[in-house]
């Protein structure tokens, strides 16, 4: 077996690989998203480039398995994407590829995550050997346009507005309450926003209550929702179904988009029925692992 780093000119047969493995329930790496627009979508965003982050094993001339790593400084964590592998010694090579990724992985990263569907038996095995502990279990929701049925906003004492600079500070205060050590910092978020990505904040009197971030991806004709945060205080007042139609209606206002992903904790009984109230059904359901590194 020979491991080698992708380097652009296998970028094509990387591609082709994922996303053919990555479409079978028991092969599933959430962090690909679903189909080849999502995967070209995630790796055109990595930080450290597929070229360098992702590792290929060849059997002969047969590619037999991938893995590749991303990271966020910030916050400390980097994600492990993979392994996905078709071969029948598929441990030992998943085991081979963990240790060539693990070696590029920059100083002052302390936890690593693989992220996974429910029926990805190997990648379980995997986890537990390596030793990244279960963190959470998730759900992975669709909304298609055709059965979209959120009824509009009612009326509400909130204010919608876009992300107002002004606001940064309870904005961060509020994200890193709701979402701590998650994925996007609040600073992370703001330097994200476009034409494609909105960050709508609901408003009392001036103070935020919640937020929502989502964005839309037309090459790949689909609709995100990242993040809704609503403030304790302002629970079961209806905040959440505001902001949530708020980004529908902003994101199923581009007449290419055709579906709306999101992923909540598996456990979150409240926000899975708004979901499901809206129209949304569940796809799949993933399971976290994180492993934490301390230096001594």
């Amino acid at each position: 077996m020979k491991i080698i780093a992708c380097g652009p000119e296998h970028f094509e047969e990387l591609i082709n690989f994922i996303v053919r493995l990555n479409s079978r329930d028991d092969h599933h790496i959430g962090f690909f998203g679903e189909g080849e627009a999502d995967v070209r979508a995630t790796l055109a965003e990595s930080l450290i480039p597929p070229s360098e982050g992702f590792f290929l094993a060849y059997h002969g001339d047969q590619l037999a398995g991938v893995f590749g790593v991303d990271v966020n400084p910030e916050i400390g964590r980097a994600w492990l994407f993979g392994p996905l592998i078709d071969h029948t010694d598929w441990q030992s090579l998943a085991d081979d590829l963990y240790g060539v990724c693990a070696k590029i992985i920059p100083a002052g990263i302390h936890e690593q995550d693989l992220f996974c569907d429910v029926r990805n038996l190997n990648v379980k095995l995997f986890a537990e050997r390596q030793g990244f502990p279960l963190r959470s279990e998730t759900a992975v929701l669709t909304l298609e346009r055709a059965n979209d049925k959120h009824p509009g906003n009612p009326g509400h004492p909130f204010s919608i507005v876009d992300y107002d600079p002004a606001l940064f500070g309870q904005f961060e205060q509020l994200h890193n309450l709701l979402f701590p050590k998650t994925y996007f910092t609040a600073q992370q978020i703001v330097e994200k926003l476009d034409g494609t990505r909105r960050l709508f904040l609901a408003l009392e009197n001036d103070s935020l209550k919640g937020y929502h971030f989502c964005k839309v991806e037309s090459d790949a004709r689909l609709g995100y929702i990242d993040f809704i945060g609503v403030d304790e205080s302002s629970r079961g007042h209806g905040l959440g179904s505001v902001l949530l139609g708020t980004g529908l209606d902003w994101m199923l206002s581009f007449p290419e988009i055709d579906q709306i992903h999101l992923t909540v904790n598996a456990d979150n009984a409240p926000a899975l029925k708004l979901y499901k109230n809206f129209g949304f059904v569940t796809e799949r359901v993933m399971r976290g692992y994180r492993k934490q590194e301390i230096d001594v």
